[in-house]
Parts: structure tokens; C-alpha cells; sequence
């Protein structure tokens, strides 16, 4: 089988949970005999990387052939923000995707995000006769901060009404014109990223097409969701929230995300020795670093290190991580070794103040023999079994994460225990394997 992936960006270019997934998952493909490409607007003309051990000596490597699609870095944008809000559908986009469809011939085609590309493309290949899967990474479609979470750093329930949308979007572009901009046209990075999650550009005019504008963004994903033969939701908690907002006809499935299984290792675990508290990841707000960081300095016996790209010269959120840091704290900065954090670490924390989805962090935990504390709430929450493999503690509570971490460094059986009930994640050849039979089963209907 053809089958042609499609990201908004690839490592090199970027190393989300997203564009590692779509990396790894391309390589899958490839060595289970199905001709692979990748487009994406973001990556796609470096060397498509495989990881070491991926697939032996360089001979060995997949062959993935790569196309690259227009990125949204060179559009004409406001100088302070992002893309217009309703900029979902990009035309440079679909020219250069009609002409990967028309060269390629792919039988199907799997979208792995419609963010920085178009919410034309299933209409695109449904015109061809190509089957078009789309994977639900965040909450993008449904949302336009992308997570589920409002200004006033509240979890949402949902877009009920467009109305509640255009209230949030106001409040963002809001927040964001109180950051303030310099005479430049450059402003706060932090505070415009927060305003801008999803596509709102603090630049657009102010006031009466609000409502318009949030209205078009719905409608258009909307199209988008409903062209596209199957939705592949990771998280149980995420297709029950599309399920109630999803366009009539769509259908959405669950399917937890696989990964690369062999690659990660128990590195053991000392009893003797203070308890080792890892995060790994991107380090923001919304991923609750603040909240790890308090209450690692309320645990004695206990050693925090943070691995993630820190900055605290130029990111405001990272130097008040810094000042606020003991001496108990080590930021680790970022790691290009995928199973380095964990031979460093006891036990993962992942405090995320919004939802999360399918946190690829904590498949890679449990595959190097790693419990995990996390918040309580959303896809996270999902994957941890309180008291088995992990503990749980109200989400966006330092005080509950301190008494979590609390009990694990003064009790060694108790991470002994749930390390002992930690068990393999979903292998990514056997997760290549379910997706291609669900391609020729998308591909089949359309036939």
C-alpha cells in the first residue's frame, strides 16, 4: 500500500510528541513493505531522520521520500500574534498537496494535525478517491488555543456555542494587547503565546467580526472533520470530547498511539539513594513545571531534574523557574537520546494543567520500567492506574504533588510496588500494523 503521511513539521524542525509520532510511525510502515511519504511544512526538506537502532546500520534505513508543503512563516501575517484566526484553509497549501496527490498516487493518506496546513486537504483527496484517516493529536479542530483552556487559565468543557468561543478569543486577544507590543512590533513572547495558541493573531481588527470570524474557523473544521473517512482519537477521554462535537457522519475511534518499545531500558532502582524526580518535555506553563518545581522543594530526600530545552536568558517563564529553584533542582536542558531522563529518574512526574491527550512521555516512562505521578484529568490521567503503576493528585495542587512525592521518598517498597506494576505500552509495529489494516479498510469503502 501508498500511503502518505502529512504533519505540520518533522524533526528535524521540530520534536513534539506529534512529529516524533510521525516520524517513527513512517519508518514502521516502511519496514512492514508499505511505499511511504512524508509531507509537512515544516522538516520535510532536511534528511528524514531514523534513529539510532531504528533499523540497524544505515543500509537497513527505510526508504521514506519526503515532500515539502508551503509553511505559514512566509504568508503574509499582523507583526504581532500569529495567523488570522479563521486562516484554516490555506490555498498555497492545496495547490502543492494537489500536485503531491496527482505525482505520488497514494491509496491513503493519513493527517497527522491540520494546524500550519489546510482544513482543505480530506476534500482534496475525497475529490481523488483517496482514503484520508486523521489522527487527534490535541483538541486544534474543536478549539483554537488548542487545548481545552481558557484565558483566565481555566479548563474548558467544550465549544458549546460559538459565542462562548468568541468570548474566549476576545479574552486571548485581549490578554495578548496587554503584553504589549515595543516599537518594533515585537512584544512579550510568553504572554503572546499564551494569547495566541491556535491561530489568533493579536493584529486583527478589533471588535464587531469576532463572531464571524469564530463562526468561519468552526464551520471550516468542521468540513474538514466530516471529509475525512476516519477520525483516530489516542485517548479515550479525547474521542468521548469530540463524540459530543464532532459534525454528523464523522466517525471517531480510539486507538492508543505505539512506540519505539526496544529502544528504552530499566535502569534500576536504588532503595538506598534519594528519591530521583524527572519531568521531560517542553518546559510551559501549561505543562505545570511551576507546580513540580514548588513542590520538589517541600520533599527532603528527594532530587529533581527537569530535561527539556531552558532558556531563562530569553524565556520569562524559565527564569522564574530558576529563582524559584532550590539547590535540589537541576535543569537538565534538552536531549536528543529519547530513553536518556529515564535512567535518571525514579519516577516521572507529569503535573500538565490543561487536559493532555496520549502524553508520549509516559508510554516512554512505562517502556524504561518508570511509574509516573500525574494530574487527574484528561488523557494523563487515563494512562495511569492510581496505586498500581503511578500516583494521581488533583491537577494544578503543588501541595498534593508535594504529599505524593512526599510518600514515595520517605516509602522505597511503595516505588518498588508500583514499579513492579508498571507494564509495556503499545509496541509500534503492532500499532503500524492495526493503522494499515485500517487504511485498507478506509481504502476498500472508498473503492
Amino acid at each position: 500500500m501508498r500511503v502518505l503521511q502529512v504533519a505540520h513539521a518533522l524533526p528535524p524542525a521540530a520534536y513534539g510528541g506529534t512529529e516524533l509520532y510521525t516520524r517513527d510511525l513512517a519508518a514502521a510502515l516502511a519496514r512492514r513493505g508499505h511505499e511511504v511519504a512524508v509531507a509537512a511544512a515544516r522538516g520535510a526538506d532536511e534528511r528524514f531522520e531514523v534513529e539510532s537502532g531504528d533499523a540497524g546500520d544505515e543500509s537497513e534505513a527505510p526508504d521514506v521520500d519526503t515532500f515539502d508543503l508551503p509553511s505559514p512563516d512566509g504568508e503574509s501575517a499582523p507583526a504581532v500574534g500569529g495567523r488570522p484566526l479563521d486562516a484554516v484553509a490555506r490555498p498555497a497549501v492545496d495547490d502543492r498537496f494537489r500536485d503531491v496527490l496527482a505525482d505520488w498516487e497514494p491509496d491513503a493518506v493519513h493527517l497527522q494535525h491540520f494546524k500550519h496546513l489546510s482544513a482543505t486537504i480530506p476534500a482534496l483527496c475525497a475529490a481523488r478517491g483517496v482514503a484520508c484517516v486523521a489522527t487527534l493529536h490535541d483538541f486544534w479542530t474543536v478549539c483554537h488555543r488548542e487545548q481545552l483552556y481558557r484565558p483566565a487559565d481555566r479548563r474548558c468543557t467544550g465549544p458549546e456555542s460559538v459565542a462562548k468561543c468568541t468570548d474566549c478569543y476576545r479574552r486571548a486577544r485581549a490578554d495578548a494587547g496587554r503584553a504589549g507590543a515595543d516599537p518594533d512590533g515585537t512584544a512579550d513572547s510568553e504572554a503572546v503565546a499564551r494569547a495566541s495558541d491556535g491561530g489568533i493573531s493579536v493584529g486583527e481588527a478589533d471588535g464587531s467580526d469576532a463572531v464571524d470570524r469564530v463562526a468561519r474557523r468552526w464551520g471550516t473544521l468542521r468540513d474538514a472533520l466530516a471529509a475525512t473517512d476516519r477520525l483516530v482519537a489516542p485517548s479515550a477521554f479525547l474521542r468521548e470530547t469530540f463524540a459530543r462535537y464532532a459534525p454528523p457522519g464523522a466517525t471517531v475511534e480510539h486507538r492508543r498511539n505505539g512506540i519505539r518499545v526496544d529502544r528504552f531500558a530499566d535502569a534500576g532502582f536504588d532503595p538506598e539513594t534519594p528519591l530521583r524526580v524527572g519531568y521531560a518535555g517542553r518546559i510551559t506553563e501549561r505543562k505545570g513545571v511551576h507546580l513540580l518545581v514548588a513542590a520538589a522543594e517541600q520533599v527532603e530526600s528527594a532530587d529533581l531534574r527537569v530535561f527539556g530545552a531552558f532558556d531563562p536568558e530569553t524565556e520569562p517563564y524559565h527564569a522564574r523557574l530558576a529563582d524559584r529553584a532550590g539547590e535540589s533542582t537541576a535543569f537538565r536542558g534538552w536531549y536528543a537520546d529519547r530513553p536518556d531522563p529515564y535512567r535518571e529518574m525514579d519516577v516521572l512526574v507529569l503535573p500538565s494543567v490543561w487536559y493532555e491527550n496520549s502524553p508520549l512521555v509516559v508510554q516512554e516512562a512505562f517502556a524504561s520500567g518508570v511509574p509516573v505521578v500525574t494530574a487527574d484529568v484528561g488523557g494523563m490521567a487515563e494512562l495511569v492506574t492510581d496505586g498500581e503503576d503511578g500516583l494521581t493528585f488533583p491537577v494544578g495542587d503543588a501541595d498534593a504533588l508535594a504529599d505524593r512525592l512526599r510518600r514515595l521518598a520517605r516509602n522505597p517498597d511503595l516505588v518498588a510496588d508500583l514499579r513492579e506494576g508498571v507494564s509495556e505500552p503499545t509496541r509500534l509495529d503492532d500499532h503500524a500494523g492495526a493503522l494499515a489494516d485500517l487504511y485498507a479498510d478506509c481504502v476498500g469503502r472508498r473503492a
